[in-house]
């Protein structure tokens, strides 16, 4: 006959199970988390360098001498999703009766409600 006492220790308990899964799922949700958040970093990343580019283009284009005014710049940057880049462009006199002006490109984005803003400068002699 086989002894009872050694057919009760084959095997895992129902409980010892339950906590096995317990523990697995959170150690899988920790990891699914910062998965998300690398996801979000990385697409803030993206929108920088695209906001860095739009800067670029458009202080290029100030200094072709085609105006001052304010415009949205939509871009399909990342994920191919459509992001709208706020460019505001301005002109400053460096002095009162001087030639010399300093160029300003501000573009503003956002992202989950997290409004960012780059902004660069560079001076031109007119």
């Amino acid at each position: 006959m086989a002894n009872p006492s050694h057919r009760d220790n084959r095997g895992f308990t129902l409980v010892e199970l339950m906590m096995a899964i317990l523990i697995l799922t959170v150690g899988l949700l920790g990891l699914l988390q910062s998965i998300v958040v690398a996801l979000q970093h990385n697409t803030r990343n993206r929108l920088r360098e695209e906001a860095m580019m739009v800067a670029e283009e458009q202080m290029n284009s100030i200094r072709a001498n085609s105006g001052f005014s304010s415009m949205t710049v939509a871009r399909k940057s990342v994920n191919g999703i459509d992001h709208a880049f706020t460019v505001v462009r301005d002109q400053t006199p460096m002095h009162d009766k001087s030639n010399d002006y300093r160029l300003t490109v501000t573009v503003t984005w956002g992202f989950h409600n997290v409004s960012s803003t780059h902004q660069i400068y560079s001076f031109q002699k007119r």
